[in-house]
């Protein structure tokens, strides 16, 4: 847990993988890692995505933290680990997905969205809480807000981040944001381009970066 939760206060900066099939993972992945993302989520909506996430270990090593995403029920968590993710990421509070994980070592970046929420996640025992969907609630503005009376709680704002939006959350106290789509663009997809991912890739390090260890 506490290793997850340095490499997030270090790099500031989860790239999300999603898609319709996960043919393009690594090359995507492979243009993430060189512009200095070191932390990535491939998520378990995708097909393949265990596969995937077992082909990205290997082939990045130690200098990536690969996790898997979308992790709802305990089968997700077996799913995942067994597959070499090194931490979940769920959409929601299921506790019974947090005692899986623990009982397995393998830190979770637990969905919430409420001050109810998110601190039950904490208590719960996850190493950070994914503040969801926060664009659709507010943005900075909600982040702020809900930070305020938990202040000991790593968020890591997720849901509609755009590179604009990084510097706002990561004042705002966040540990680390998660992009997925305003990052990727169209990487993920057939003909997709990796120059522009590598492009933004760069400007959204940039961004995170100005903020060193949180």
């Amino acid at each position: 847990m506490k290793d997850l939760q340095a490499a997030l206060a270090e790099h500031r900066l989860v790239a999300i993988l999603r898609a319709t099939d996960a043919s393009r993972f690594a090359d995507a992945a492979m243009v993430l890692h060189a512009a200095g993302i070191r932390l990535l989520e491939a998520t378990l909506t995708t097909p393949d995505a265990p596969a995937a996430i077992t082909a990205l270990r290997l082939a990045l090593g130690e200098d990536a933290l690969i996790g898997a995403g979308s992790v709802r029920e305990p089968s997700d968590v077996d799913i995942a680990v067994d597959a070499g993710a090194a931490y979940l990421i769920t959409p929601t509070v299921n506790p019974a997905v947090l005692e899986r994980a623990a009982a397995l070592d393998t830190p979770v970046i637990c969905g919430a969205l409420t001050p109810t929420e998110i601190d039950q996640a904490w208590r719960l025992g996850a190493a950070a809480v994914k503040v969801f969907p926060v664009a659709a609630v507010g943005g900075v503005a909600y982040l702020r807000a809900v930070r305020a009376p938990l202040p000991d709680v790593p968020l890591v704002p997720t849901g509609g981040v755009h590179l604009a939006d990084v510097e706002g959350y990561l004042r705002s106290g966040a540990i680390a944001v998660a992009a997925a789509t305003p990052l990727l663009g169209d990487a993920l997809s057939s003909g997709g381009s990796l120059p522009d991912l590598a492009t933004r890739a760069g400007e959204f390090v940039a961004a995170a970066s100005r903020f060193g260890t949180a």
